[in-house]
């Protein structure tokens, strides 16, 4: 029965995965604006630039927890040099960061 419901929280997980990144030509509007390289984005991102470039372009999607860190950063290049096209995608990367990434105090962990 237990891998019946993984097999349900991993087509959750990749429901969660679309819609919190703006279209390609937007993606790269955004770094651009902000003077960023595709270098400089990679490395942040702890990926290859090659990689880096396919997500910027459209050819291939960055997974969890990388595609959450991306979204997070377009969110926030967007809030700075304004979005062009549907912005959309906008409200589901700004909550891409998780809240906390330290370690947790709640009373529960563990159990």
């Amino acid at each position: 029965m237990s891998e019946i419901f993984a097999a349900v929280d991993a087509l959750l997980a990749k429901a969660r995965d679309g819609g919190d990144l703006p279209e390609p030509a937007e993606r790269e509007r955004l770094r651009k604006a902000a003077g960023l390289t595709q270098i400089e984005v990679a490395e942040a991102l702890k990926t290859r630039r090659e990689t880096f470039a396919k997500w910027e372009n459209g050819a291939a999607q960055p997974r969890a927890p990388k595609r959450g860190a991306y979204a997070f950063l377009l969110a926030g290049l967007a809030d700075i040099h304004g979005t062009q096209g549907p912005d959309g995608w906008l409200t589901l990367a700004r909550q891409a960061r998780p809240l906390d990434t330290g370690t947790s105090t709640d009373a529960t962990e563990g159990k």
